[in-house]
């Protein structure tokens, strides 16, 4: 090799180690530069979901009152709401069952279908 050569060849790999170094500096600098955006945009992200969920539970709620708004606009719809409360017509009378609680113990640790043995 030509004595010059060596120092050509040095300064070329100076130069490309400058310019590896200057790309990285740069690529450092913009992902310094891009990372508060990101988090701002995954903040958001899951603000949204949260959000969806809200309002499909807000849907299902508006669902659930325009029923009973459809259902009370009815005469037997007013007297089947009124019944669900405990009103009873005058001359009526209310009848409230209530079940043993030793029989709810049995019939539960009993297999479905079959009766307690006794």
């Amino acid at each position: 090799m030509p004595p010059g050569c060596h120092s050509a060849l040095r300064r070329r790999r100076l130069k490309l180690k400058v310019v590896l170094a200057l790309a990285g500096l740069v690529l450092t600098v913009g992902a310094w530069q891009l990372a508060p955006p990101l988090v701002t945009i995954c903040d958001q992200c899951d603000r949204l979901a949260g959000l969806d969920t809200q309002k499909a539970a807000l849907l299902a709620q508006r669902s659930a009152l325009e029923a009973d708004r459809t259902e009370l606009a009815t005469q037997l719809g007013q007297e089947a709401a009124a019944r669900r409360q405990g009103y009873v017509r005058p001359g009526e009378r209310r009848l409230v069952f209530v079940r043993d609680e030793r029989e709810q113990t049995e019939s539960a640790l009993s297999p479905a279908g079959l009766p307690p043995d006794s």
